[in-house]
């Protein structure tokens, strides 16, 4: 169905071929000697790799993206040591060219670091979630327009505001995520933070909130249940197991807090992968 997108009015200009996302993707390697038909997005959200375009080769770190032009020698590969988390998207269309020169008009062609924001991530999740309803032409149409939002996010960054203030909150922000990441497996009292980050708990709260969408006690919650679906995905550990890893004590505020975030209990989800 993939080839009548470009006959379309609704969406010749723009659409999606393949989208996905690779948690602690070790082996991911790709090498394709005749390049691809179609541009591929790469955001980094953990770990690193690189990527190889016709012999220029680049890093590729959290909180980063790079666009890999289409019909392009290429290799692209997860580091061996600390592998990445990405997201990724093929795009095609008749709009598909002008977007790319504009990439390396704003940014010079190379991997571009971004301050870590949620909703990008969000972005991805909701595209992805819509083909969860089918390969049917509303959803073709709906996922076509949502691309070029996605898009749009990433290449036009650099017309936000950059002023030193907050430039400096979002690599606060930044920190404060990295710092938690760090301690997905422990548990985290508001006084740790302050102490980290010399700032009384209101202010980071608001500051977080308001850069990313999600209070801080929310969005920890969040990675750790993110971080138990990748650890059901792809380990044998019980579910009793995963939630004292993560430091839930008791498995059945766990197993509540899992079913907050997920819709259903840690075993119902296991049983449905």
């Amino acid at each position: 169905m993939l080839h009548t997108q470009t006959k379309r009015a609704l969406t010749n200009n723009l659409f999606i071929t393949d989208i996905g996302y690779f948690p602690n993707a070790l082996s991911h390697y790709r090498k394709r000697p005749k390049g691809c038909p179609e541009y591929i997005l790469i955001y980094c959200i953990d770990g690193k790799g690189g990527i190889k375009v016709d012999g220029k080769y680049y890093d590729l770190v959290p909180n980063c993206f790079y666009i890999i032009e289409r019909e392009k020698t290429h290799t692209y590969h997860s580091n061996k040591t600390h592998p990445w988390t990405i997201y990724w998207v093929h795009f095609y269309g008749a709009s598909a060219d002008h977007i790319f020169r504009r990439f390396t008009e704003l940014n010079h062609g190379k991997p571009v670091s971004i301050p870590y924001q949620q909703n990008k991530i969000a972005e991805f999740e909701y595209i992805l979630d819509i083909y969860k309803l089918g390969f049917t032409e509303q959803v073709f149409e709906y996922s076509s327009m949502l691309l070029h939002k996605l898009l749009g996010s990433f290449i036009y960054y650099s017309l936000k505001s950059n002023t030193k203030t907050e430039s400096y909150n979002d690599a606060l922000v930044n920190s404060i995520t990295e710092y938690l990441n760090d301690r997905i497996f422990e548990s985290i009292r508001i006084d740790d933070i302050e102490k980290r980050f010399n700032r009384s708990s209101s202010t980071l709260f608001t500051l977080f909130k308001n850069k990313t969408g999600y209070s801080l006690i929310h969005f920890f919650n969040l990675i750790k249940i993110q971080k138990a679906c990748e650890l059901m995905n792809l380990t044998d550990l019980s579910v009793k197991e995963i939630g004292y890893k993560l430091d839930f004590q008791d498995p059945l505020y766990f197993s509540r807090v899992f079913k907050k975030y997920m819709g259903s209990s840690p075993s119902v989800y296991r049983k449905n992968l």
